[in-house]
């Protein structure tokens, strides 16, 4: 890399932000209503996806009605993505799986949390102080791994309840082992 050169991860949002532009406004809406965890007015989700206001607003509108956002205000109109809506495609995903499937993924994140509980000493993240665990310089790796842990304790939760659903389900079989 010279000195002209923008760095990399700029080389990939501008890649990104030139995939945006030359989508349809219905999926650049989309794409921006997907990173709305905030919420954030119509004028503003516009310009992000590089539309007029009425573009915007009238695919905001289907996107309410099939829950993909919620609309936080009409006056003016604000929205912010629907969590429970992608909560509920993550479980749908995972329902396609094998019972083997969700079984073999839920040992090998159970074993990931078995090696975290193991790491820092209790049964929950929260429970955990970053600067008890590390100095000052590495508490940054701390913070990561407390951050993964989270992140598969809400893995095998969300796994777990498939999985139960999937079990109390007497219309579904179990596929032959």
């Amino acid at each position: 890399m010279t000195a002209g050169d923008p760095p990399a991860n700029l080389k990939l949002a501008s890649g990104f932000s030139e995939e945006l532009t030359a989508a349809p406004a219905d999926e650049r809406v989309y794409r921006v209503a997907l990173q709305l965890y905030d919420p954030a007015g119509v004028p503003e989700i516009a310009e992000r996806a590089s539309c007029a206001p009425d573009t915007a607003r009238r695919h905001l509108s289907r996107l309410a009605d099939i829950g993909v956002v919620d609309l936080v205000s009409n006056t003016p109109a604000t929205y912010v993505r629907n969590e429970s809506y992608f909560e509920w495609r993550l479980r749908d995903r995972l329902g396609e799986r094998s019972m083997s499937d969700l079984r073999e993924t839920l040992g090998e994140l159970t074993a990931e949390e078995r090696a975290f509980r193991e790491q820092f000493g209790v049964d929950d993240p929260s429970a955990v102080d970053a600067l008890d665990h590390a100095d000052y310089d590495d508490v940054e790796d701390v913070w990561l791994a407390l951050s993964e842990w989270r992140t598969v304790r809400r893995r095998i939760e969300r796994l777990e309840a498939v999985r139960q659903e999937r079990a109390g389900d007497s219309s579904f079989e179990e596929e032959p082992a």
